[in-house]
Formats: C-alpha cells, sequence, structure tokens
C-alpha cells in the first residue's frame, strides 16, 4: 500500500510517476486534483494528473486534454456516465493500457466533474462520504429523508419533502398542482398521500435553490448518476407560473457542474426565448417529452396546436434530446384508425427521431369523475397503479405506424419504445444501456422499434462489482443484506420496495431482482 507524504500535488509527484495505478493513493491524488478544478473547464484537472504518470498513461491524458474530449462539439459536457463508451475504452485500445492504466485514467477524468452533497467521490462515486463538503449545510440527516421516502405513496411521490425516488427517475417538486385540467390525471383524483383534489393552480411552493439543496442532501441521489424529473407528475414544468422556478432549477444544476439526466414532461411548451435558454445549458443531459396523443379536448385541454408547433420546433434543436411521448393511449377514446393515422403523421412530420408509448392509469375514482363530467369511459379491465395498453391495441399502432411511414427508408424512421428511460436512453445515443435495466425482459420489452445498436449497448451492461452494491445498500439502510452477482442480474436476499429496487438499478444500470422475482424469471423463461 501506498504510504502518501503530503496532500499537495508537489508532495504526491515525488512519489514517483506509478503513484495512480495503486488505488489506496486515489483519495489524497483525488482530493489534490479537486482543489483546481473548474466546473466549465476540466483542462486544469487533466494536465496537473499528467505530473502523477507516465508512458503510456500520460500519453492517453495527453490526448484526452489535447483533443477536448471531456467537452461535445456542441459545447455541451460529456455526460459522466458515457465515458467508459465514449472515452476509456477508444483511449485504451489506441494506447494498449492495461487495466491499471485504464482504472487510473477513469479516475482522473471523474476528477474532472463535481461531486456536490453528500453522496459520491471521484474514487467512490456511489458512496456516502466520510467527510461533507466544506460550506454543505445539510437540510436534514440521511436516516431523516430516508424515512420521510419511506412514506411516500403508491407511486413514489413525498409530499413531505418533495424530493422522490419514483419509478422513472428522481422527481424534484416545487409545488403540486396543476390547471391544465386533464380528466384522466391521477393526481386530481387524489392518489398521493395527501392529495390535491381541487388544487388546480401548483401551490406549496419551494424556491429553486431549495429543491435543489433538497435532492443533494437526499441519501439516494447519485451526481451524475441518478436520473431527474422536474415536476414529474406534480404539475407542469413549463407552465408560466412554474418556469421561473423549473428554469432555476436547471440552471443550478448545470451551475453545480452535474450531468445528470433531466427531463422535463410537457402539454405545454415554450417560446422561442425559452427554448434558447434551454440550449445555454452545458452540463445537464436535459430531455424534454412532449405529449401527444390526438386525446379528445373534452378529456386533454391542453391545446393541441401549440403543442404539434412546439413539438416541430424543439425537435430542430441539436443541442436538446427530444421525446415524442405518444401517451395516455385509452381503449376507446383515441384508438380508432383515423387517431392512431393522425398521430403518426403529426410525428412523421415533425420529424420526431424517437416516440414512447404509453397507456392509461385509471381508477374507479377516475370513473366517477369521469361520468360526473359526461364523458365517455375508456375500454378495458384496470389494475390499480398500472397503465392499460393491451397488445391488440399496440399491434394496430404499429401497423398504423407502417403506413404512415410506407416509402420512407428504415434508418430514416424514429425509434418506437415502451418505457420512458428506453426512449430517453435510445434519444442519447447507443454509450449507456437503459438506466431502468429493462433488458432483463426483452420478449416484453424490446419487442417494437429499439435500434439494433441500443440491443448491443443493453446487452454489454456492466456487470455491478461487489464493492459498488455494497455501498448501494448502506445508502437503504441495508448494510449487510446478502446478494449474488450473475451474468444476467444482481439478486438481492430481502424483501425490496419497488422504489429501492429501482434505485439499485438506476445506479448499476443493470438488472436487480430479490430472490423471489429471480426464481420467478427463470421458471418463465423455462416455461
Amino acid at each position: 500500500m501506498t504510504t502518501l507524504l503530503g496532500t499537495t500535488l508537489e508532495d504526491l509527484a515525488t512519489q514517483g510517476p506509478g503513484l495512480l495505478l495503486d488505488e489506496a493513493a486515489w483519495p489524497q491524488a483525488g482530493r489534490a486534483l479537486q482543489a483546481l478544478m473548474d466546473p466549465t473547464d476540466p483542462h486544469p484537472v487533466l494536465a496537473a494528473a499528467r505530473t502523477l504518470t507516465d508512458g503510456a498513461l500520460t500519453t492517453a491524458l495527453a490526448a484526452a486534454d489535447s483533443n477536448n474530449a471531456l467537452t461535445e462539439p456542441t459545447g455541451r459536457r460529456v455526460p459522466l456516465q458515457e465515458l467508459p463508451s465514449r472515452l476509456l475504452a477508444p483511449l485504451t485500445a489506441a494506447h494498449q493500457l492495461s487495466p491499471a492504466q485504464t482504472a487510473a485514467l477513469h479516475f482522473v477524468l471523474r476528477c474532472a466533474y463535481a461531486f456536490p452533497g453528500p453522496v459520491g467521490t471521484p474514487w467512490a462515486p456511489l458512496a456516502l462520504k466520510s467527510e461533507l463538503p466544506a460550506g454543505y449545510k445539510p437540510f436534514a440527516t440521511p436516516e431523516e429523508i430516508a424515512a420521510w421516502q419511506a412514506e411516500a405513496g403508491p407511486d413514489g411521490l413525498n409530499t413531505k419533502y418533495l424530493v422522490s425516488q419514483m419509478k422513472g427517475g428522481m422527481s424534484v417538486d416545487c409545488g403540486i398542482g396543476c390547471p391544465l385540467g386533464c380528466a384522466y390525471c391521477y393526481r386530481r383524483e387524489g392518489d398521493t398521500v395527501d392529495g390535491y383534489v381541487g388544487r388546480w393552480e401548483p401551490d406549496g411552493f419551494l424556491e429553486a435553490d431549495e429543491a435543489i439543496d433538497r435532492l443533494l442532501a437526499h441519501p439516494w441521489f447519485t451526481p451524475h448518476i441518478t436520473p431527474i424529473g422536474l415536476h414529474m407528475s406534480t404539475s407542469e414544468a413549463f407552465l408560466p407560473k412554474l418556469w421561473d422556478r423549473t428554469w432555476g432549477m436547471l440552471a443550478r444544476l448545470d451551475a453545480l457542474g452535474l450531468t445528470n439526466r433531466v427531463s422535463c414532461i410537457t402539454k405545454h411548451g415554450l417560446p422561442d426565448d425559452k427554448v434558447e435558454m434551454l440550449e445555454s445549458l452545458t452540463h445537464v443531459d436535459l430531455d424534454i417529452n412532449v405529449c401527444y396523443a390526438a386525446m379528445p379536448e373534452a378529456i386533454e385541454p391542453p391545446n393541441r396546436a401549440r403543442r404539434i408547433d412546439f413539438l416541430r420546433r424543439i425537435l430542430t434543436s441539436d443541442k436538446l434530446n427530444v421525446l415524442a411521448y405518444y401517451r395516455p393511449i385509452a381503449e376507446g377514446l383515441n384508438t380508432t384508425d383515423a387517431h392512431l393515422t393522425q398521430v403518426w403523421e403529426v410525428f412523421r412530420d415533425a420529424g420526431a427521431r424517437t416516440v414512447v408509448l404509453g397507456g392509461l392509469k385509471f381508477a374507479d375514482d377516475h370513473a366517477r369523475s369521469f361520468m360526473e363530467y359526461g364523458l365517455p369511459l375508456p375500454q378495458g379491465s384496470f389494475t390499480p397503479g398500472k397503465k392499460l395498453l393491451t397488445a391488440a391495441t399496440e399491434a394496430r399502432i404499429m401497423a398504423a405506424f407502417d403506413q404512415v411511414y410506407a416509402g420512407i427508408p428504415d434508418h430514416e424512421r424514429p425509434a418506437v419504445l415502451k418505457r420512458s428511460s428506453c426512449g430517453r436512453t435510445v434519444e442519447r445515443g447507443h454509450h449507456l444501456p437503459d438506466y431502468n435495466g429493462h433488458h432483463d425482459l426483452p420478449a416484453t420489452n424490446c419487442r417494437l422499434r429499439c435500434p439494433a445498436a441500443q440491443h448491443q449497448a443493453c446487452a454489454a451492461s456492466p456487470v455491478p462489482q461487489p464493492q459498488e452494491l455494497t455501498q448501494l445498500l448502506q445508502r437503504i439502510n441495508r448494510a449487510g443484506t446478502r446478494f449474488d452477482i450473475t451474468p444476467t442480474t444482481t439478486v438481492i436476499h430481502a424483501q425490496l420496495s419497488q422504489f429501492e429496487r429501482t434505485f439499485l438499478r438506476q445506479n448499476l444500470l443493470a438488472p436487480v431482482h430479490t430472490a423471489r422475482q429471480a426464481a420467478e424469471l427463470v421458471a418463465g423463461r423455462i416455461r
């Protein structure tokens, strides 16, 4: 084990060019390198690290530095999660790096990224810090925040804390309530811990900085890794009443140098000047999900034409990830042949690249309110908490797709996915597997129009390392829980909530199952 004699770069450099090949040296080397870090400029860190290396590793670092490899041509920072595929693999091959040199290179590249809050360091990105950063004022203890998370509603919404682990990511909310008046909204029927029936305008506001402070304090939030949703299912991120807070949260995340994926789902849209504000972000990996499913306006009032115009406009951006959200699809309400054809024509004419399908979540409360409003009921048998999209309707949707896109080469047609996390991953390229690990059930989740390159990326999902899993289990107060890591999944020998399992999958980019789920999965494949 290396014995470090000092904490400055000069002290470290005297200990020889092989210093970074010893992982025991990483904590002190990382502190020294991060003392030079500027969120807007990775070059000082890369240049300084070369004083601690020699040979092929120095050459690889110089190549990354001189080619501005951590910044894309658009000016956007390469997300930290994409370093292995976008930088490490080609640099390892080009400079014939050993495994120890590759690991050291990955560590140095991480040192050029910020890790605010109580989670993550360049040498242990998934671990809780043993010492909090200078100037950091925790909102509450990790134990208190985890306890509030455990009190969240059935879909994960934590109305007490307003930062919630949900299936699609970690939702950060400034308030609850939405004036758009969609009849099927499950929030308006009280599907929360507290409910907000009748509270159409957002209220209970947090300021943007406080919302982000709460996010950073959450022990389940991992800088650069956890997918984030702004007002994921509590309101509409682009409402005029919420825009300043939405922008404030995005700007704060960007100023912190965070490269997490951030999603905004909208039925409202933005004018050009605000789109340009979104395009100015350089760190945040933002996607805009524009909802359009030709739903009757009596059921979904937000202006159709405005949404279609916004979709066309934002798809012209070369700096934003844009998904066409074909949802909600409600049996009998927007599933005639004319509806299906019209939606695909809108997406074709707008130039949609990635489309995500989604059914309707519908419960007894919704049926009562639909009847009170004099609205027709959707068809089908609904399971509480589950979205319904039958196989027959899905087949008709894809048949309409083939008709509308007839004559257009296959490679120019959009990808069509069943899951939001799949769509967000595909829209970004093929550098990462789906962050919700849906590739454990390819026959169910991967059967529409997922690109072959994405199938390959998901199939090559890295096998989790025991140390990573140990760190993550500590963060959900399950230290000591037994687990098994296999080439296809990680099996946890404990009863996990769906949100604990989601937390693990989103940090590992790989499938995670309880022992019972793994047994059922194997049995299903044998039958």
